[in-house]
């Protein structure tokens, strides 16, 4: 496996409800030619593209073949890929393993979605529509808690019982995921792409509806149009195209499971804060990039997050702290930009949610932290070696790990 790393990365200029200054295609290519631009590259340089989104939210097939032109990807390969929520980093992974594996030396991943121009409720039906028919065939009932009760909040309504399990085990409080949702929005604001950009107050959070206990509509995320695109290259290309100022991909993962929500051959409910996939995809990457002691080697997280709680939950089920620590690390101010351990300093997928391009994010971040390329003033102050990143969809149950670094991984 050769070394890769991530040599520009591209954001559409806003994160933002409606973009309605441009249609889908025009935004895709904005993050394209922002990579461009902040490469110094040219399509010419490119080998291969590998595209995502989440499908049917806009009610468009194949996108990656009417989009190609402005993705500058004509007469180039073209692979797709879907995974719901974490298509962003299953994108760049796959960018990752053509480079890795000698198949192509320079490859653009680029992610997107447009949420304004389509129902992002009726493409989660088509998810959820296969789970209530197998219910149904198994004779269960559709509206008890062993069916669909757990949707009464929506994605919300779902994410309460992951909220409550984690609290529950945790030892932390709904205040504290009041704090993280304060510290992640205040966050937001000093990073120029991020949608949400108001500084918030744990007094602001609490003074939100409450939606399905424990978590309020100030726990949510926003729903957001935008696209991003990051460019990897081998090590001898990294050579011949950059000063060497790039961020490493040392180690990624890659798991799942049966979904948390809806174990309908069980007749049961999964606890949704086990996390297994999440255990598997981070040990994984911890291997490939030979790191023994997160909690000591890890210098930033970025973690998705549709929900405030989550952000505690991910740190203890990746290893970056133990169980019942994560809330005590925030309330010592280790999370926070200058903290040990900054966490989703750009104000996460809490902050903005591109659905398509939000796990693409988490790594994106990652390598403009360590290249110090940071736009805005979220720059971390401390020097990052080491990073993770990390990206969850489906019914809880797909996980996906990125770890970054200064220097490529040792031989």
């Amino acid at each position: 496996m050769r070394n890769v790393a991530i040599i520009g990365v591209g954001y559409t200029p806003v994160f933002v409800s409606k973009r309605k200054d441009v249609n889908i295609v025009e935004m895709m290519s904005e993050s394209v030619d922002a990579a461009f631009r902040n490469t110094g590259l040219t399509p010419d340089d490119i080998d291969a593209v590998t595209f995502g989104n989440m499908q049917t939210f806009e009610g468009l097939n194949l996108p990656h073949l009417w989009a190609s032109e402005h993705i500058r990807a004509l007469d180039k390969p073209v692979l797709r890929v879907s995974t719901g929520g974490t298509v962003g980093m299953s994108v760049l992974q796959a960018a990752y393993y053509y480079v890795a594996s000698g198949v192509y030396d320079v490859v653009m991943a680029t992610s997107w979605e447009k949420q304004s121009e389509g129902d992002s409720q009726v493409g989660l039906a088509g998810i959820v529509l296969p789970e209530a028919i197998a219910m149904v065939q198994h004779g269960m009932d559709l509206f008890g808690i062993k069916g669909l009760g757990f949707g009464g909040g929506g994605s919300t309504g779902a994410a309460s019982y992951q909220a409550m399990s984690y609290l529950h085990h945790s030892g932390a409080s709904p205040e504290h995921i009041d704090k993280m949702a304060a510290l992640e929005r205040s966050n937001a604001v000093l990073n120029p792409y991020a949608h949400l950009r108001k500084k918030t107050t744990v007094e602001d959070i609490q003074a939100t509806q409450m939606v399905a206990y424990p978590l309020r509509f100030g726990h949510t995320c926003p729903t957001t149009d935008g696209a991003t695109t990051c460019i990897v290259a081998s090590e001898d290309m990294v050579k011949k195209l950059t000063d060497g100022n790039v961020a490493w991909i040392t180690g990624v993962g890659y798991a799942a499971s049966d979904p948390c929500t809806a174990n309908f051959l069980e007749g049961q409910i999964t606890d949704p804060a086990e996390q297994m996939p999440a255990k598997i995809a981070v040990e994984k990457a911890y291997k490939q990039a030979g790191i023994k002691d997160p909690c000591k080697e890890i210098d930033m997280c970025e973690l998705y997050n549709g929900f405030a709680h989550q952000s505690l939950m991910w740190l203890e089920k990746l290893g970056v702290c133990k169980e019942g620590e994560a809330h005590q690390m925030l309330d010592a101010g280790a999370l926070e930009i200058d903290g040990e351990m900054p966490t989703n300093a750009s104000g996460g997928v809490f902050s903005t949610n591109a659905i398509g391009s939000s796990a693409m994010n988490r790594p994106a971040e990652c390598a403009l932290q360590i290249m110090r390329k940071i736009e805005g003033e979220h720059q971390i102050p401390k020097k990052i070696r080491k990073a993770l990143s990390h990206g969850w969809g489906g019914l809880f149950q797909y996980v996906a790990v990125m770890i970054l670094a200064d220097e490529p991984a040792k031989s």
